[in-house]
């Protein structure tokens, strides 16, 4: 009978060892089971991250290209830089208007100054356009503005003298009024 036993003790560890055997390998795999899951479900959140963000930079960009200013921007950076004011490009013609300009300092110099309008006057900026390269329609626009404002030197003169009075007579009655509160 303890032969039996002893049979019986084996066999029995033999089932425990091999249950216990089983056992950890159902665990080990279920962990990596969990393990892959885990890491499916890290990998969907962050993609979901993603997508969120992406979203928010496409609305913002979005929203960003219906602002009216935006689009002002956009379209002032598209059309070419004018030809007045400042160009970070290079003039390619200013070495020509330098030395047209010289020109016209130097005959400006010579000539006395006409100082009222008259037909040497505009004769003269006629002559000035002309070397400055400007087009010959733009000159022609240009002299027909001249056309109107002949004054001789006296109106100048008498129409400050009348401005001079009257913001004088303006300054004494404010001054009066200002004594005036003051006294009181």
């Amino acid at each position: 009978m303890s032969e039996e036993l002893d049979d019986i003790g084996r066999e029995t560890a033999a089932m425990m060892r091999t249950m216990l055997q089983l056992a950890t390998l159902v665990a080990l795999r279920t962990r990596e089971r969990g393990q892959k899951e885990a890491e499916a479900r890290v990998k969907v959140t962050e993609a979901r991250a993603k997508e969120a963000r992406e979203l928010q930079i496409r609305e913002a960009r979005d929203s960003k290209a219906k602002d009216p200013r935006n689009l002002e921007l956009a379209r002032m950076v598209e059309n070419p830089v004018p030809a007045k004011g400042i160009s970070l490009e290079k003039d390619r013609f200013a070495a020509q208007a330098e030395a047209s300009r010289m020109a016209a300092t130097a005959s400006a110099m010579a000539k006395p100054l006409v100082r009222y309008d008259s037909a040497e006057r505009r004769t003269a900026i006629a002559a000035h356009l002309a070397r400055i390269g400007i087009a010959p329609e733009l000159a022609a626009v240009r002299m027909l503005i001249e056309v109107g404002q002949a004054q001789p030197p006296e109106e100048a003169v008498r129409v400050r003298s009348e401005e001079a009075r009257a913001t004088a007579t303006r300054g004494r009655e404010q001054e009066s009024r200002g004594l005036e509160r003051v006294r009181q």
